[in-house]
């Protein structure tokens, strides 16, 4: 069955050109991906309290709102491949 559906995912094209197991790599690599982005944005918003004026004071030296942005779009795209790939397992057949 794992090298039926090998062959199948190999051999299977999504709608822009794309094998469904490079989709499937691209998919993992956005998921990586975002989650570094994710985990930069979470670090860079921990706040500071201080007790007086003469604590050091923490300067975030990444823009928070940037890399959100950037969490946001690769979330997005993510969201958009893995559509195409359960369509993509509705549609096509395992091949033998």
């Amino acid at each position: 069955m794992i090298r039926r559906i090998n062959r199948t995912n190999s051999s299977s094209k999504l709608g822009d050109g794309a094998t469904v197991s490079d989709s499937l790599a691209t998919r993992d690599v956005l998921l990586k991906r975002r989650g570094v982005y994710a985990e930069l944005a979470n670090a860079a918003a921990i706040g500071q309290e201080r007790y007086s004026r003469s604590e050091v004071k923490f300067m975030s030296t990444v823009s928070v709102s940037d890399m959100q942005s950037q969490v946001d779009a690769l979330s997005r795209e993510y969201r958009e491949l893995d559509s195409r790939l359960q369509e993509a397992n509705w549609l096509i057949e395992l091949v033998d």
